[in-house]
């Protein structure tokens, strides 16, 4: 499993998900300046970018990369590289595309009803939406089915009723 170092105790921890190398051109947006970047290692949650002059650790910035604008913070830096968290996941094939594609991934419904509730969550996201709409409709189906069942086996079963009542009474 890949890992990260901590650069305060110099100790391996793992990562959260696998990086992807890329090799994607960028304009890096900070405190000081507007400048081109390389972005070099790509997940869902954070990049690996390189630069003649790194922003400082902390420090938020943002990369125009195609059309798209990610944001992020400052996690890491070294003399030609840092590292960036960023705000909102993004899709590593859209970015290693160079923004071709929608780079901004959905939220999950796990996310986004921590945040919001269950209705918010299934409205925002109109994949799950639709799953949970199918969803309803399966079991309100499924319902109709076992009441029709339950109504037919009772009427087939009528006439052995009537001649079990007549041999007891």
């Amino acid at each position: 499993m890949p890992s990260a170092a901590n650069s305060s105790t110099g100790v391996q921890k793992p990562r959260v998900e696998p990086r992807i190398r890329a090799v994607v051109r960028a304009q890096l947006h900070d405190s000081t300046s507007v400048r081109d970047c390389c972005v070099i290692d790509v997940s869902t949650r954070g990049l690996l970018v390189t630069t003649a002059n790194p922003p400082k650790r902390g420090e938020f910035v943002e990369f125009r990369i195609g059309r798209h604008e990610i944001a992020g913070q400052v996690k890491w830096a070294g003399p030609r590289r840092f590292g960036v968290a960023l705000q909102e996941r993004v899709s590593p094939s859209a970015v290693i595309e160079g923004g071709k594609g929608e780079i901004a991934l959905h939220k999950s419904v796990g996310q986004l009803r921590r945040r919001q509730g269950i209705g918010t969550a299934l409205t925002a996201n109109p994949d799950m939406f639709g799953r949970a709409v199918q969803f309803i409709v399966l079991l309100v189906c499924a319902a109709v089915a076992a009441y029709l069942a339950f109504l037919i086996t009772g009427a087939s079963f009528e006439p052995l009723n009537e001649v079990t009542r007549a041999m007891q009474g």
